[in-house]
């Protein structure tokens, strides 16, 4: 799913990321920000968009894309070590902000980080830094304004000597539900809600905006600024540009991002609405109750329109970022057996769902649906532990060819399948995420990734995916491509995308041996080794 804008044309480039707006007029609290488009949207009056509207939102972003594609000319790494420097300063410090007078007077004026790292220098907007940080939906978006709505919507029970933290989602959150089945979303608000160095990064927004805001007789106004957390062991990934007279680096886009923090190694969301379908009880089967709205592939957000406080937020997969945190741990849901109504989730009535929606705060006299701009991070931990049970057979198969087939393990991880469009094959009947996982194999001077999908829940089975390595493989790019191929193909390999990254020969599948119930594993002990030396074979 994507979002589109209203009253902006198709193909329009984000140059200019301004002035936060807070409109005096409206009864609501509805913060904005200023954005200039090239070519210009004037004629169409866009020059601000809702602030809740900032996770989709960074210098090079193309609103309404139909064919123009985002294209930076730099990219870069900046690791955050021990004697990394990092001062406050202004965009205007980029030697090569813009050709035009008006856009490098305006872009100038905006508060950003120079960060040193030995001898390299890059230029971060001050906004784009919160946005990868902190703003993973519209939700946080906003409560990042106010003083006291993560208080309210949230309570943290913690037992760090136990090893696990509880947050408790109260009644009045309008966080939306469906975005606590996304891991990576989880983590995220678990980090915020939990780490002090981020809860205290997230709350100087709040008090910067009090301190330094102006007034006009329209809006009251703020240039974004905030305290950075401490990031020494964190590193960031991003895309923009670069003055090669002084070789100062600008970031226009932050796309990958590795936090080294203290977490608990467990981390549970509570909820009344947190339910499964109760395998004891039957299906009512009566065939009258909710409708269940089928999510259009496009919303359209509307910034003149106030959404609806019905708690059915729509949420909308925005946004490329990848996410890792060195120290993995596990969040997860606690949830309640409810009575289902249906006996197939195939069997509810659906509607097609209204593609206008606004991301602002939901209202009781709301007069469209509301949405947020969220579930577009991508979790890059690895979640081995995490997801163990899943793979019992396919682990002691490797465990056979470590003892018996010179083999040695050189790596592994496990991600969530990412969410493709309307696809719901990254996630299983209980709103829980599908998984794969990969274990990079060595046998004699041969690498070789073994990869094994998650099929809980479905009716079928898929090989065992062999890819010989090359050592000029970007590995974590092409396993991207191979989990959104999985999910496009409804979770079958997406082999012409295999051939064109490794070539015909370089991928096989090996299948597996037939699996019986009652089997712990899934799979009879005695096949194992059979299957273990199939892909021995392989390698």
């Amino acid at each position: 799913m994507g979002a589109r804008f209203k009253n902006c044309d198709n193909d329009v480039r984000v140059v200019h990321i301004g002035k936060v707006l807070v409109p005096k007029t409206h009864k609501q609290f509805k913060p904005l920000v200023q954005i200039w488009g090239q070519p210009s949207q004037k004629k169409n009056g866009l020059h601000a968009t809702m602030f809740s509207n900032m996770p989709a939102l960074y210098r090079g972003k193309i609103l309404n894309s139909e064919r123009l594609e985002e294209s930076f000319t730099h990219k870069g790494t900046l690791e955050f070590n021990r004697n990394y420097a990092l001062k406050s300063t202004h965009l205007d410090e980029f030697p090569s902000l813009s050709t035009y007078e008006s856009l490098r007077k305006a872009e100038g004026k905006q508060h950003a980080f120079m960060i040193s790292v030995g001898e390299k220098r890059v230029i971060v907007p001050q906004l784009e830094l919160a946005r990868v940080l902190f703003y993973s939906s519209s939700y946080l978006a906003r409560a990042s304004l106010t003083s006291s709505m993560l208080r309210n919507d949230f309570r943290v029970s913690e037992h760090f000597d136990r090893g696990f933290v509880d947050i408790e989602v109260l009644s009045v959150a309008n966080f939306p539900i469906s975005a606590y089945a996304h891991s990576a979303t989880r983590a995220m608000l678990s980090w915020l809600l939990i780490d002090k160095n981020a809860r205290t990064s997230f709350e100087s927004i709040f008090r910067h905006y009090k301190l330094h805001q102006e007034n006009t007789s329209s809006y009251t106004t703020w240039d974004f600024s905030f305290e950075p957390p401490d990031m020494t062991g964190w590193s960031i990934s991003y895309q923009g540009r670069r003055d090669s007279q002084t070789n100062i680096e600008f970031v226009e886009k932050i796309i990958g991002l590795q936090i080294d923090a203290v977490m608990p190694d467990k981390v549970y969301f509570h909820s009344a609405r947190f339910t499964h379908n109760d395998s004891v009880k039957p299906p009512t089967s009566s065939g009258e109750g909710n409708t269940y709205y089928e999510a259009p592939e496009d919303h359209i957000i509307d910034d003149d329109l106030d959404g609806g406080n019905d708690n059915n937020i729509f949420q909308i997969g925005e946004g490329s970022l990848k996410v890792k945190f060195k120290k993995s741990f596990i969040t997860a849901k606690s949830t309640k057996p409810k009575r289902s109504q249906y006996a197939d989730s195939e069997d509810k009535p659906k509607e097609d769902a209204d593609d206008t929606v606004s991301t602002g705060e939901p209202g009781d006299d709301g007069e469209i649906p509301s949405a947020d701009i969220g579930g577009g991070v991508e979790d890059e931990t690895d979640h081995s532990i995490e997801y163990a049970n899943r793979f019992t057979a396919f682990d002691l198969m490797i465990e056979q060819l470590i003892l018996n087939h010179n083999c040695s393990k050189i790596s592994e991880t496990t991600h969530e399948l990412p969410q493709v469009g309307r696809c719901k094959y990254h996630l299983i009947d209980n709103n829980t995420s599908r998984v794969i996982r990969y274990v990079l194999i060595q046998k004699y001077d041969r690498l070789s990734y073994l990869l094994e999908v998650d099929l809980t829940g479905l009716k079928k089975w898929i090989s065992t995916k062999c890819i010989r390595k090359n050592l000029t493989q970007d590995w974590s790019a092409q396993f991207n491509e191979i989990k959104e191929g999985l999910v496009k193909k409804s979770i079958s390999w997406p082999t012409n995308t295999m051939d064109g990254m490794f070539g015909e020969g370089s991928h096989v599948g090996i299948n597996h041996p037939h699996s019986i119930k009652g089997e712990s594993t899934g799979i009879p002990t005695e096949s194992i080794a059979n299957w273990a030396a199939k892909v021995a074979v392989k390698l």
